[in-house]
């Protein structure tokens, strides 16, 4: 199951939705006579998601870091006061 690189970028292309019309309409042709490229598209979709997450994942990771830091280090105690007095109810 080797992809070339001209069948990855078609693959891409398809999946972003920024292949030029002709060429999506011939892609999806392939994809019917094809079932190896359609399990490949069908791989690459999945990997993306992988991406995705793992990237949400990190993101999610970096806000609380800088969350734990901004309200746990003695220097950021002014910072802290705030945005408590921001949300406090008074």
């Amino acid at each position: 199951m080797m992809t070339s690189w001209n069948e990855t970028q078609q693959i891409e292309a398809f999946i972003f939705g920024i292949a030029e019309p002709e060429d999506a309409l011939l892609f999806e042709a392939k994809l019917v006579l094809d079932e190896e490229l359609a399990h490949k598209v069908i791989a690459q979709q999945k990997a993306y998601a992988a991406i995705r997450q793992f990237g949400r994942k990190q993101v999610k990771m970096e806000i609380e870091a800088i969350t734990q830091a901004l309200f746990t280090h003695p220097e950021h105690v002014s910072f802290r006061k705030k945005i408590i007095k921001l949300f406090s109810k008074s």
